[in-house]
């Protein structure tokens, strides 16, 4: 017992292998705090030394994670961080197959090691297979120092050996570069100042220090959006979101590091990463702002713009490795920042002849539906088609779901490029004049949508009232009353005998008679006059059918059991007794209702008999009217 005890106390002292360490550290802030592998690697240098676990460890995280719960670790073992649980059992069963040091977590581990084996062959067929390629490691030239042919004597020097080869189309290349050895290398099949090596050669680039001032380690797909926005020499061009400044520096080479480049970032810190790659060229301007402050004013000029902004990043290694489920609120968020610099882009800067957009994102809420967006708002930019201003050869365009920009959009994929995830749209401006085919083609459907919301608008007044006077207020026309209760609470309203108007003699006569909310209103005359007062029974059925009793008689919503009363009072006695409150909106026209008194129960009781009386002289009427 004493002697495990020593060795336990040994074991505390001895500190857990740095390649251990540093894997375990970057699993938690991918997993956790959702960072990227590049963003990591590029702020802690130190990170390096866990990277080749790091990548075995997304490859498998979820075989690993079976295993860990069919063994029930966390509970034998509640004091062994987790993360490095996973980064040593990645390292056990994927990686060396035995653990270095005799640490006391490795030493955990080990105590478990037949469990854990056991685990892997009982939770390998449940596990899919995953499907992943060893990305090649691409170098961009710095044609500043050096020509192609420089380069190509350069890494000959080095050992390389040259695959100089010409290849029918793109795909016999992505063929040709899976199967390049560890010596061999390429010259790409787009791009003459981008070679290609094999996965392997990333530890030899990451020592390579005497060549990073002549090479940039950028991966193929970053090199897109700067090919196609093609500025020439002595022009002026802006790079919305700049940092840390690879797409940049490619520029300022394809500018021949002549006319003006305007680099801009807002993160202080990103800015400073920024500042440090432009340094060696004279064209790159470095700009602390927010680019949607930028006015024509601030960089005068500008031509070509090029808009990077912030994105999901799904298209990154490390995130397509390690699928998570999609966040909709924030897609939705980055989608609005990017449509705002997208606008603002085509809108502030008078000069721009050529706008190219791109994201490292594979989802179209963030790519195609940002495009068709803009172009739908924004007449006087166009869209080209991205695959023919790039010249060659493209396998992977945009979603067919977005007709008239899903064909005219490139996206990199890893599966098939062999690159990281990448979209990029090419705007143009239109000649004077002119206007793109998808604003013309949504500003007919909201031509159409008017008329037909028009037609359907004078269907619904004619169904209501064919001499659209039914809510407009007549003058001496008793008021309508209409009051809302957030309970079943009784309402009351009174209204005066009705002031008819004889179509005959033009005569205006009191009527006495009040008239109950089951009679139906009946529509009023084309001049908007109220409808004629009724004669007798016996005039009507030889003459004309009978209108509605009366239009100007108001019509009451009242108690919580639904019964409807009226009163034969004055118009003008209750009208200084009630309020009047704004309750419908017809058109540009406010109608204002009285607010009638709340009804008691005695007054409910009058109401009730009151009907009662209505109902039999209405049956006597219809008697009448049958015999």
């Amino acid at each position: 017992m004493a002697t495990t005890d020593t060795r336990a106390a040994v074991s505390r002292k001895i500190p857990v292998p740095n390649n251990y360490r540093c894997a375990a550290k970057m699993l938690r802030q991918v997993t956790e705090e959702k960072k990227s592998i590049k963003t990591l690697l590029r702020d802690e240098k130190h990170f390096r030394a866990g990277r080749t676990i790091m990548d075995r460890l997304l490859v498998n995280l979820p075989q690993i994670n079976a295993i860990i719960a069919h063994i029930d670790l966390t509970t034998k073992e509640p004091r062994l961080n987790p993360w490095l649980a996973r980064a040593l059992i990645s390292e056990l069963l994927y990686g060396r197959g035995e653990l270095l040091g005799a640490s006391l977590p490795v030493e955990c581990v080990r105590r478990h090691e037949t469990e854990i084996r056991k685990a892997y062959e009982a939770t390998k067929a449940s596990i899919p297979v995953v499907q992943r390629f060893e990305e090649p490691r691409f170098v961009r030239v710095n044609t500043e120092l050096l020509n192609l042919e420089g380069a190509k004597r350069l890494m000959q020097e080095e050992g390389w050996i040259l695959v100089d080869e010409e290849f029918p189309d793109y795909q016999s290349f992505l063929n040709r570069v899976q199967s390049l050895t560890d010596s061999e290398y390429m010259v790409d099949f787009h791009f003459n100042d981008l070679l290609v090596f094999p996965h392997c050669s990333k530890g030899y680039w990451a020592r390579a220090e005497h060549l990073l001032s002549k090479f940039f380690l950028q991966n193929k797909a970053c090199l897109v959006p700067t090919y196609l926005l093609k500025p020439p020499k002595k022009s002026v061009v802006l790079d919305m979101c700049s940092a840390p400044g690879m797409k940049a520096t490619h520029l300022a080479s394809l500018m021949k590091n002549k006319g003006r480049l305007y680099a801009v970032e807002r993160n202080a810190e990103r800015y400073k990463l920024l500042c440090q790659y432009a340094a060696p060229f004279g064209v790159i301007k470095t700009i602390q702002a927010d680019c949607l402050d930028l006015t024509d004013e601030q960089v005068p000029g500008v031509e070509y713009i090029l808009l990077d902004p912030s994105c999901s990043g799904s298209g990154m290694l490390d995130r397509l490795r390690m699928p998570e489920p999609v966040d909709e609120g924030r897609l939705y968020k980055l989608a609005g920042l990017q449509y705002k610099l997208l606008s603002h882009a085509m809108n502030s800067f008078p000069n721009a002849r050529r706008i190219v957009y791109s994201t490292c994102s594979i989802h179209p809420e963030e790519n195609e539906k940002v495009v068709m967006g803009v172009l739908r708002h924004n007449s006087h930019f166009r869209l080209l088609d991205a695959r023919t201003e790039l010249g060659k050869e493209w396998l992977n365009l945009g979603s067919p779901d977005y007709p008239g920009v899903g064909e005219r959009c490139l996206y990199a994929r890893s599966e098939t490029d062999l690159t990281i995830g990448m979209f990029v749209a090419v705007f143009e401006r239109c000649a004077d004049g002119e206007e793109n085919e998808i604003y013309m083609a949504h500003e007919q459907q909201k031509e159409s949508y008017a008329k037909l919301a028009a037609i359907g608008s004078e269907g619904r007044k004619g169904k209501k009232n064919r001499g659209e006077n039914n809510f407009k207020p007549v003058e001496n026309e008793p008021e309508v009353q209409q009051r809302h209760s957030s309970g079943l609470v009784a309402e009351r309203q009174h209204t005066s005998a009705a002031e008819g108007v004889s179509a005959a003699n033009g005569v205006i006569g009191e009527q006495s008679e009040s008239v109950s909310t089951d009679s139906v209103i009946d529509e009023t005359t084309a001049n908007g006059m109220i409808a004629e007062p009724s004669e007798s029974v016996s005039k009507k059925k030889s003459k004309r059918k009978t209108d509605s009793e009366h239009t100007d008689s108001a019509i009451d919503e009242t108690t919580a059991n639904g019964m409807i009363a009226e009163q034969s009072e004055s118009v003008s006695k209750k009208k200084s007794k009630r309020k009047a409150i704004p309750l419908l909106h017809d058109a540009d026209k406010t109608i204002e209702f009285d607010a009638a008194p709340i009804a008691t129960d005695e007054q409910d009781a009058d109401v009730k008999i009151g009907k009662s009386r209505k109902k039999k002289d209405r049956k006597k009427q219809n008697e009448l009217l049958l015999t």
